[in-house]
């Protein structure tokens, strides 16, 4: 997508929440504005709950109060400098990659007062990457239902359907050789809450994942369908929410999972015929959020997940050479703190640490580890304006480090305001952010360096 047809896009968008903004609403865009406060932060969007913690579908009902519409926004555009690529001669020659990153999601929600709750969401992701040579584009359409039930005042019942095809187009322009994988997802879940007391809620889930790839049985398989079997999976979670007096909020989930994957035989770079291989995989892992506020104005908070999936490691610049993104399962740790200034202004600053690093065949430990500072603040200039701004420093490294140096760091200066006039219970939230990165000795001379330069419009209306 062109970037004059992507801007003319985003300008009509932006028109519409102020013309249509009965039937439209969301609010990621305001963490994104405020350096990623992921930790301290209890957004709409990220609330220490059932559905926003742990996607337990018998949660949705007590996520907000009555019936809403959300959308939500963004647009990346980056451009990746001094790439380097060597001819059959050994000579080195530099040239731009350019890209677009489009996410945007539209839902609906509607409740009732006799314990009824019910919701759709839509969801398409699209990136594209250019440069002189190549051109590849990876495309997501989304769709979730979800239904909820209040059994009783105590117990509540909830069931949610998803489903997701994964589209990858891979072109080589001097050849016209043209590549293209296809994947489709499907998952369903069934879940209950059941208050204790006022102060504690339990909840459990049960799960089932359907995880398909397009064949073609001319194709020749690549490596890449090696790595990306047809899978299915059941999993068990549970949920504890605890609250004490206002002032501590704890989250505690842990899941076990079966999965079952058919993998196939690989012969060099590739394999001319379907030769499958069936594994069978058990894992367990666990998620934990808690807040704790110290005094009315000082508020403490950690993090941590064993089992996150995070393509931050080489998005976007490593996605331009696969036709598969990788993605990594993550060790993250993060916490933080926030301190209100007054009434009207409040600062928070937050570390977060992940770390795919896991045992080799040589006894060694390979993986990536990602630290980062994330640094907030939020401001009202009037009742119904918000003010605001961060700041976000990142550095990747291989583990080990043999060489002692840097690998990947990247600085970020984000920005944003909210509008919430409460006569018209309407919510609209953006933000814009610059990335400058540095990609260090990537496969020889010279360094990458990276800027993207990302916008986030959300709003939500309320009935």
């Amino acid at each position: 997508m062109q970037k004059k047809n992507l801007s003319i896009l985003f300008l009509f968008f932006f028109a519409l929440t102020f013309v249509l903004y009965s039937q439209a609403s969301a609010t990621k865009s305001r963490l994104s504005g405020m350096g990623d406060l992921s930790v301290v932060i209890e957004d709409e969007s990220n609330m220490i709950n059932l559905w926003d913690f742990a996607k337990n579908p018998a949660g949705f009902l007590d996520d907000e109060k009555g019936s809403v519409v959300r959308g939500d926004f963004l647009w990346d555009t980056y451009e990746i400098r001094n790439l380097a690529q060597y001819d059959e001669y050994g000579h080195i020659s530099k040239y731009k990659v350019n890209g677009d990153l489009l996410d945007s999601w539209l839902s609906s929600s509607l409740r009732d007062e006799k314990g009824f709750a019910m919701g759709v969401e839509g969801n398409y992701f699209s990136r594209q990457t250019d440069s002189k040579d190549q051109k590849n584009k990876y495309t997501s359409p989304k769709i979730l239902l979800v239904f909820t039930k209040q059994l009783d005042p105590l117990t509540s019942f909830g069931s949610s359907l998803r489903y997701l095809e994964d589209k990858w187009e891979l072109k080589f322009k001097p050849y016209q050789d043209n590549y293209e994988k296809k994947v489709k997802d499907f998952q369903a879940e069934i879940g209950v809450s059941r208050k204790l007391t006022s102060d504690v809620i339990l909840g459990a889930t049960l799960g089932y994942d359907s995880f398909k790839r397009s064949h073609n049985p001319e194709e020749k398989i690549s490596i890449s369908s090696y790595y990306v079997p047809d899978s299915y999976a059941l999993w068990l979670s549970g949920q504890t929410l605890v609250e004490i007096e206002r002032k501590l909020k704890l989250s505690l989930e842990t899941t076990f999972r079966f999965k079952r994957a058919d993998f196939q035989s690989l012969y060099f770079d590739y394999v001319y015929f379907r030769d499958n291989k069936r594994e069978n995989y058990y894992y367990s892992y666990l998620k934990f959020r808690g807040v704790y506020d110290l005094t009315p104005k000082f508020r403490i908070g950690l993090f941590f997940f064993d089992n996150e999936l995070y393509h931050e490691f080489e998005e976007p610049l490593y996605s331009y050479y696969s036709l598969y993104p990788y993605e990594f399962t993550v060790r993250h740790w993060g916490a933080g703190c926030s301190y209100k200034l007054g009434r009207n202004m409040m600062v928070g600053a937050e570390y977060h640490f992940r770390d795919s690093s896991q045992p080799g065949e040589d006894n060694n430990i390979w993986g990536w580890k990602d630290e980062s500072l994330h640094l907030g603040l939020e401001g009202k200039l009037k009742e119904d304006w918000s003010l605001r701004g961060g700041f976000i420093r990142t550095e990747t490294n291989e583990n080990p480090n043999y060489i002692k140096k840097r690998y990947i760091w990247e600085n970020t200066l984000t920005s944003g305001f909210g509008y919430e006039p409460e006569r018209l219970n309407l919510l609209l939230e953006f933000s814009y952010r610059y990335t400058f990165k540095k990609f260090k000795q990537f496969w020889g001379d010279p360094d990458l360096n990276s800027t993207s330069h990302v916008f986030a419009l959300s709003f939500k209306k309320g009935f």
